[in-house]
C-alpha cells in the first residue's frame, strides 16, 4: 500500500491537480503555433488539426499536412516533455484523414519498498495514438470524428489503457472562423483497483482575420476541472513571418494555469518553423515548445 500511496503521489506531482481526472497532458497541445495564442486554436488552421480542430483538415487549400514537435514542459519545476507527430491528406475533395501520436515523458523517480527500501527507478510516460477523418459538408461548413488508443504507465503495476472519441466542427468564411469541439469522449482508465476519468471537455471559438491579423478567442469546460479561456493575436507578413501573442485563464491549481504566450514563425516552400515561450506564471514560465510542419 504504501508503494502504490508513493507512485500516484509522483504521479500527481508530474501532472498537476486535475479532481478525479488522469491523462491530463491531452490538454496540451502540441502545435507551437496555437501554443503561441495561448491554445485558443479550436477556430483557427493548425498544422496539426487532429490535435486542436479535424474538422479544419477538410476545409482550406491544404491537402496535406505533416507537422513534429517537441515542448520542454515547464522546466522550473522538473524534466517533463511533450513530443508528437501528425499527418492530415485529403484523399478527395470534401474528405481528409489524420493520424497522430502524442506522448509525455515525466522524469524518472525511485521506488520505495514497503520495507523503506530504494528500489529501481521508474520513468512514467503517457501515450495517445490517434486517428480520424474530416468531411466537407458544405463550401463553409465541415465536421470531423477520430478515436485515440490512450497508454498510461505510472509505475510497476500501475498501467492502463483506454479509448477515446472526439468529435468537431469547423465553419470558415471571409475571415471569420468558428469552431466547436468535445474531447476526449469515453470511458475510464484502471490502474490496479482504482478508475480514473479522463479529462473530457467541451471547447467553442472564433476568430477573425483581416489585413494579416487574426484574433481568436476560445472558452473551454474541462468536466470535473472547471473553466479555462484563451486569447490570442496574430500577425502574418505575406504568409511567411508570424508573431503570435496570447493569455489563458484557468485557476492555478489546474495543469494549465493562468499564463501569457509569445511566439514566433517562418514559412517558405511549403515548410514551416514555429517556436513559443510561456511566461507569467509560476509553474509554467520557462516552457519552450518547436515544432516542424510541412504543407501543401
Amino acid at each position: 500500500m504504501k508503494k502504490v500511496i508513493i507512485l500516484l503521489f509522483a504521479c500527481a506531482l508530474s501532472l498537476g491537480q486535475a479532481a478525479s481526472q488522469t491523462l491530463s497532458f491531452l490538454q496540451i497541445t502540441q502545435d507551437p503555433a496555437i501554443a503561441g495564442l495561448a491554445g485558443a486554436g479550436v477556430a483557427v488552421r493548425s498544422i496539426s488539426p487532429l490535435e486542436n480542430n479535424l474538422a479544419d483538415a477538410a476545409l482550406g487549400q491544404d491537402k496535406l499536412r505533416v507537422a513534429a514537435s517537441y515542448t520542454l514542459w515547464q522546466p522550473k519545476v522538473d524534466k517533463y516533455g511533450l513530443v508528437g507527430a501528425s499527418a492530415s491528406f485529403r484523399v478527395i475533395p470534401k474528405l481528409a484523414v489524420a493520424v497522430s501520436v502524442k506522448g509525455f515523458l515525466s522524469p524518472a523517480y525511485q521506488l520505495t519498498e514497503a520495507s523503506g527500501l530504494v528500489g529501481n527507478s521508474f520513468k512514467p510516460m503517457d501515450l495517445s495514438f490517434a486517428a480520424g477523418a474530416a468531411y466537407q459538408i458544405s463550401k463553409n461548413f465541415s465536421a470531423g470524428v477520430d478515436a485515440k488508443f490512450l497508454m498510461s504507465s505510472l509505475g510497476e503495476g500501475l498501467k492502463g489503457n483506454t479509448v477515446a472519441f472526439d468529435a468537431s466542427l469547423k465553419f470558415a468564411s471571409k475571415g471569420l472562423e468558428a469552431g466547436l469541439v468535445l474531447s476526449n469522449l469515453g470511458g475510464k482508465i484502471k490502474y490496479g483497483e482504482a478508475s480514473y476519468s479522463l479529462p473530457m471537455a467541451a471547447k467553442a471559438g472564433a476568430a477573425y482575420t483581416i489585413s494579416g491579423f487574426t484574433a481568436s478567442l476560445e472558452a473551454d469546460y474541462v468536466f470535473s476541472a472547471g473553466f479555462m479561456a484563451g486569447l490570442g493575436v496574430q500577425y502574418a507578413f505575406k504568409d511567411m513571418l508570424f508573431a503570435r501573442a496570447g493569455y489563458h485563464y484557468a485557476a492555478s491549481d489546474k495543469l494549465l494555469p493562468s499564463h501569457a504566450a509569445v511566439g514566433l514563425g517562418v514559412k517558405f516552400a511549403g515548410v514551416s518553423l514555429d517556436a513559443t515561450f510561456l511566461l507569467a506564471s509560476s509553474t509554467l514560465t520557462g516552457t519552450l515548445a518547436f515544432g516542424l510542419g510541412y504543407s501543401f
